[in-house]
């Protein structure tokens, strides 16, 4: 699966026909990614920690923490993988490295790495570890962690079309009708409380 960042609602996607199925734009792969500072103002400063919450997807790290920032909902996974090229000399290539080629980034296989390339004198490592919880000061790493992180993703409040609570959780809308389900693992009453309130800010820019 190579993923690439849209760079319209800034989510890391497997193009469908050349257009993120997350918003439907049109995606070149001869353009660029965003830069840092164009991330950060899309983004915005980093306004409170929702908590733990589980997504409903099944490819990408479903399990993190959720934020709320000034430009909507930025989730950070709980656990993130590096991948790297070393020789293959060092140890054989393991079945949970294979997958993780499978899922490495655009950027990693633009890099030259090739899925049937197993006479490589390369192979790929994965090492995996715990992000930590960020604190009111770390707004500033937020595109950073969406850039080297495809398990992360933003939410931007113009794409939200729909937020509602459900019985599980919430459940956050694009305007292509594809929905997020939340499920918070932590507080869930203080978390529903800052859900309402971005809801109710998101419904009444919706109605200017």
């Amino acid at each position: 699966m190579a993923l690439v960042l849209c760079q319209q609602c800034l989510s890391w996607v497997e193009p469908i026909a050349e257009q993120c199925p997350q918003c439907d734009y049109p995606i070149d792969l001869r353009t660029g990614d965003p830069t840092i500072e164009e991330l950060a103002a899309a983004i915005g400063p980093l306004i409170a920690v929702l908590g733990p919450v589980r997504l409903s997807r099944a490819t990408l790290p479903d399990r993190g923490q959720l934020y709320a920032t000034g430009g909507g909902l930025f989730f950070v996974p709980q656990f993130a993988e590096q991948i790297r090229m070393v020789s293959a000399d060092s140890s054989p290539r393991s079945r949970s490295t294979t997958r993780a080629l499978l899922r490495a980034p655009l950027q990693l296989l633009r890099g030259g790495v090739a899925l049937g390339a197993y006479r490589s004198p390369m192979r790929v490592e994965v090492s995996r570890h715990e992000l930590p919880v960020l604190g009111p000061d770390d707004g500033h790493r937020l595109p950073l962690l969406l850039m080297d992180h495809p398990g992360a993703f933003f939410f931007g409040r113009r794409s939200i079309r729909t937020i509602r609570q459900t019985f599980a959780g919430w459940a956050v809308g694009r305007p292509n009708n594809l929905m997020l389900r939340i499920k918070p693992l932590g507080d869930r009453a203080a978390f529903n409380k800052q859900m309402s309130a971005l809801a109710n800010e998101i419904v009444e820019a919706v109605c200017r």
